[in-house]
């Protein structure tokens, strides 16, 4: 009798030789919508192990076909450079989503409080950290699986991998009940595609799957399930948690009534585009007989968390991290290129003076489809503003130590929102600040019941009668200034006597973990928490720069 591991290396011997057999022919009329047999049918086996035949597949599968090889020039750019799905999606903080160690210690502290609601906790953090374990159980109808259970599962350790998104349905996209990770993944054989007519022979023989073309992986609608996110603390009413879709949604770059020429997915921004290429080869190694296809987009992810991607590559084998350190620094180096020109502008305007004093005001502009900061409430965004006459300070609001705390800022929970700063302690950080059932500031999502303060950036175009605005809406904000797209607020330096030249530097700064969010993790007793604050104390948490603006004053 074989055992599952022994028929799973014979059912994909077979397959692979069923690759080479029709790697360059056509595909019969009519095989892409044959019914397979309940034999072979994704839906037919339920264990862990045998899930890889079913609902999903690690992404090292995927790998066999999408992976760049020397002898074929699929998944090749122009300048040589691999970019290839499995090589640029390893590095990612999607593929690594399971092990984050800062997400880790999140969740066991979380349970830690609420012990009882265990349960509850780890079934909402796996839905979009370990999708595939967490769905696989679901399709079978089981109980969704603990973090206990995760931990020796490679689907779970697989993260956000390749049949998490391209087996994903269209039905329900969007839509208030497939958000919060309820990913519309169904009992059939599809893998979903952005290219029309695909080869299905190939995939057929190597997966049991067949390509599909899907409008929708292209769609802003498919990241809406993990990207729209309610907690719920007991006693109160749902917290949004993140949002960047609904945010999204009520922006200029939303293409849902119609594309127009500011429409921006999230793929489009997102996911590199890297020219036109086949994007697949055969197991083998070499070129499939297959359509060069156009602007194809790499699965490189690119986002904002620069910090995760170094803790990544710093700690790889204590994470169990499989990307290469050249993957990672290719993804680190996109990361602060696309926070450092995608992401927003800072500009000095209406400058004077005037009675011993420079007054001047700083434009902020997000150029981002969502707010700025967006996603988990730990990330925060600042202006640090700077001004010397030659090599005296004169002011400096928002400079930071070592550690990337706030200087001369007593609590750094309590800062308001400005619209005029004349002190160093003044900083404007941009930050949702939430409250918990006292009123108190929380760093703890299940405790966490409404907005103390949300002035983080909203995108362009984002309206008070638009889409979710009653979700989306700024918090602690009473500013005109302050609107779809920018903030702009006056700043009043006082000048010393025979001041002469003055220069004025102003940074966007951005942090993804700010610091009373680690800080609050010092309290827990788990071993999580203790690992992640190892790292973290060992990492340089200080900002990353988003934009820039200098500018020069004469007497």
């Amino acid at each position: 009798m074989k055992t599952p591991r022994t028929a799973l290396a014979s059912l994909a011997a077979l397959a692979l030789l069923g690759a080479f057999a029709c790697e360059s022919s056509p595909t019969a009329p009519g095989a892409a919508n044959e019914r397979p047999s309940e034999a072979r049918s994704p839906a037919a086996t339920t264990s862990d192990t045998q899930v890889a035949l079913t609902a999903f597949l690690p992404a090292e599968r995927c790998a066999v076909c999408h992976s760049s090889a020397p002898s074929a020039s699929a998944m090749t750019s122009a300048t040589g450079d691999d970019v290839s799905p499995f090589e640029t999606w390893q590095a990612t903080a999607m593929a690594n989503s399971f092990r984050d160690p800062f997400w880790r210690a999140q969740v066991a502290h979380e349970v830690e409080l609420e012990p009882q609601n265990q349960a509850a906790i780890e079934a909402t953090c796996l839905a979009c950290h370990a999708p595939m374990s967490h769905h696989s159980a679901r399709l079978v109808g089981a109980t969704p699986p603990s973090m206990a259970d995760s931990l020796t599962s490679t689907l779970a350790e697989d993260g956000v991998s390749c049949t998490v998104c391209h087996r994903t349905r269209p039905e329900g996209l969007g839509q208030e009940h497939t958000f919060n990770g309820a990913l519309p993944v169904g009992h059939d054989e599809i893998v979903f595609g952005p290219y029309k007519d695909p080869a299905t022979g190939p995939m057929r023989a190597q997966t049991g799957f067949t390509p599909t073309h899907g409008a929708h992986i292209q769609s802003s609608a498919l990241c809406s399930s993990c990207h729209t996110l309610f907690t719920q603390a007991h006693g109160a009413a749902p917290f949004l948690e993140q949002g960047p879709y609904l945010e999204w949604r009520n922006s200029v770059y939303s293409d849902e009534s119609g594309a127009t020429s500011l429409s921006r997915s999230c793929q489009e921004c997102h996911m590199p585009d890297v020219g036109s290429m086949k994007i697949a080869r055969n197991p083998r190694g070499l070129d499939f007989n297959i359509a060069v296809r156009p602007d194809v987009r790499a699965h490189t992810f690119v986002g904002g968390n620069a910090l995760l991607i170094e803790m990544l590559r710093d700690n790889a084998s204590e994470l169990g991290v499989t990307a290469t350190p050249q993957a990672l620094e290719r993804v680190l180096d996109a990361t602060r290129a696309q926070l450092a020109h995608s992401t927003a502008r800072v500009a000095l305007a209406n400058a004077q003076r005037h009675e011993g004093k420079l007054e001047f005001d700083v434009e902020v502009e997000n150029l981002a489809g969502h707010k700025f900061p967006s996603g988990y409430p730990a990330r925060r965004a600042w202006l640090r503003v700077h001004v010397r006459s030659g090599g005296q300070v004169l002011f400096d609001s928002g400079g930071f130590d070592e550690r990337g705390r706030l200087n001369d800022v007593a609590d750094e929970f309590a800062l308001p929102h400005f619209e005029r700063i004349e002190r160093p302690d003044q900083v404007q950080v941009y930050e949702l600040v939430a409250a918990d059932a006292s009123g108190r500031p929380t760093t703890t999502l299940g405790a966490m019941t409404r907005p103390l303060k949300d002035n983080r950036l909203l995108p362009r175009g984002w309206k008070p009668t638009g889409p979710h605005a009653a979700q989306t809406a700024p918090v602690g904000v009473d500013d005109d200034d302050f609107s779809g797209g920018a903030d702009t607020l006056r700043y009043s330096v006082p000048l010393p006597p025979q001041t002469g030249e003055v220069i004025v530097t102003v940074w966007l700064h951005y942090q993804p973990i700010a610091p009373l969010f680690a800080e609050a993790l010092r309290a827990s007793k788990t071993p999580e928490a203790a690992r992640f604050l190892a790292m973290y104390d060992a990492a340089d948490p200080r900002p990353e720069t988003a934009a820039l603006a200098i500018e020069v004053f004469e007497p």
